[in-house]
């Protein structure tokens, strides 16, 4: 009878480690949204800031010339794709909506999200286990310093401050390469086509579209930092949290932005 409870012993034991692990994101989460909330009055807020600034340049700037090549060709490749069945149904005018749907909604947040946790999220998540295993965060916590305020909030503020301003750039750059093939194939003129755009835009569209980069923003560089400080003293463990980091980022991010779809666009 004891070697039939063993699966049972086992997935009982999986169910308490989720929720302990759960427990134990969901505190940390909290004590750093807290401490993003104090970002600018607490003491320090210099040494915060230069951090600040240096993850959004890592984040973002440094991610422009890849993510210009990635939404260029995406934009592009969509009404490739797509014109010859518009052509066919004598829908061309439907490109403006056939892009807002599928790079604005969709792709352009997720793509967006995923060059941000391959890039800084896997970059964060090993600079966070690199500081555990080397001892600096028992250091800093030893002369008083507060660990969430210096180390956690200035990475999430940068992470969501990049995501932002990176969905924008993604949709406008998209929306050239859409009209380069446009011009090409079609021969429409710009007022044209940004008039299509400007019809089949929707303030909810781009409330959505840039809500769902601040909200990544804030779940990768949670998710990151968190699982690179349960790093210990092994070095071998920097790349096993970076990948657990990522792998539950990108889950988030899929799951999570088929609901915001599905709840403001579909219920």
């Amino acid at each position: 009878m004891g070697a039939y409870l063993i699966p049972f012993q086992a997935l009982g034991q999986q169910v308490i480690r989720s929720v302990l692990e759960a427990w134990y994101l969901l505190r940390f989460s909290l004590g750093s949204i807290v401490a993003l909330t104090r970002f600018f009055s607490r003491q320090g807020f210099r040494a915060s800031a230069r951090v600040t600034l240096q993850q959004v340049y890592f984040t973002g700037l440094e991610a422009l010339p890849f993510l210009s090549l990635l939404s260029l060709l995406l934009g592009s490749t969509v009404l490739v794709q797509s014109l010859p069945q518009l052509q066919g149904v004598g829908a061309g005018e439907l490109i403006g909506k056939i892009l807002v749907i599928s790079v604005v909604r969709e792709l352009g947040p997720i793509i967006t999200a995923m060059v941000v946790i391959t890039r800084s999220g896997t970059a964060m998540a090993a600079e966070m286990a690199t500081n555990r295993i080397t001892g600096q965060v028992e250091a800093l916590e030893g002369m008083g310093v507060d660990v969430f305020h210096y180390l956690i909030a200035p990475r999430v503020l940068g992470a969501m401050v990049s995501m932002f301003c990176m969905i924008v750039y993604f949709d406008v750059v998209a929306l050239v390469g859409g009209f380069l093939v446009a011009s090409l194939r079609l021969t429409m003129p710009i007022s044209v086509y940004m008039a299509q755009i400007a019809d089949s835009l929707q303030p909810l569209d781009l409330y959505i579209s840039l809500s769902k980069g601040i909200l990544f923003g804030l779940v990768i560089s949670l998710f990151s930092c968190y699982h690179g400080l349960r790093a210990r003293r092994a070095p071998y463990e920097v790349p096993m949290v970076a990948r657990t980091g990522v792998i539950q980022a990108m889950f988030f991010v899929f799951v999570s932005s088929a609901v915001l779809s599905a709840g403001f666009y579909w219920i």
